[in-house]
């Protein structure tokens, strides 16, 4: 069996009433999987005002998959299919996130024209290890970017890999902001998104979604090393996919 150095994996207090545990900073937090998401499961496993409580950065989306969710300085964004960026009230909904107390342990900086395809080479290089968990935090300047938003579905919710065909893109240009989200191992598949993960938010806060595409003049570079991993299950039922479906 596949299996991380650690991993801490609790059911849902909800169902079993387990109490709160102490928030660990070296820890990644998720509610549900991506796996519950690719099929279709949009119902909210938890709210804004929880998934505060367990850091600072991270993303993920919101219930009937409206929007993209962006956490950053411990605020929680949610970028509109139309393109709008709010932070969210306290009892907003969401079926999917992931978030960790960033604390910097790997750091790095680029200063030439960078695809995302080079970003991700160099990122690949600074990460000390393939077997963990990496929090990722880009602070850059985008001479273009490509990101999308999604939603809101009414039930029955379809497949992600059907509402995606139906995305919204935006394509930006010379514009300042941060990207924020996860390296996952291979093996980690199934609970989330194997691999790299961004959602990027302007500094101004009016611009922002799950990356495409990008072409950065410069970027600082930080890494967040999580050798925990500690995933709240949804209480719904997720029926396996007949198809293996990937989430890009």
């Amino acid at each position: 069996m596949k299996h991380l150095l650690l991993i801490a994996v609790i059911l849902s207090a909800l169902l079993c009433g387990y109490p709160q545990q102490a928030i660990d900073k070296e820890t990644l937090y998720q509610g549900s999987t991506i796996e519950a998401l690719l099929a279709g499961n949009y119902d909210s496993v938890d709210i804004v005002k929880n998934i505060k409580t367990k850091g600072n950065i991270g993303l993920g989306t919101f219930e009937r998959l409206d929007g993209e969710m962006i956490i950053i300085d411990g605020k929680i964004y949610r970028v509109a299919k139309t393109g709008a960026v709010t932070e969210e009230a306290d009892n907003a909904g969401s079926p999917f996130y992931a978030i960790t107390t960033f604390d910097s342990d790997v750091k790095g900086s680029l200063n030439i024209d960078t695809t995302i395809i080079d970003l991700k080479k160099y990122i690949d290089g600074l990460r000390p290890r393939s077997d963990l968990p990496y929090a990722i935090r880009i602070k850059c300047k985008a001479k273009s970017i490509k990101v999308r938003s999604v939603g809101p579905y009414k039930k029955p919710y379809p497949l992600l890999s059907d509402a995606i065909k139906e995305q919204a893109t935006f394509d930006y240009t010379d514009v300042n902001g941060t990207m924020v989200g996860f390296w996952m191992p291979d093996f980690l598949g199934n609970a989330n998104a194997a691999n790299y993960h961004l959602h990027f938010i302007s500094d101004d806060r009016t611009k922002g979604g799950h990356v495409l595409d990008v072409v950065l003049t410069s970027a600082e570079v930080e890494l967040d090393e999580t050798p925990g991993y500690n995933i709240t299950f949804a209480p719904y039922k997720t029926m396996p996919l007949l198809v293996k479906d990937t989430y890009k």
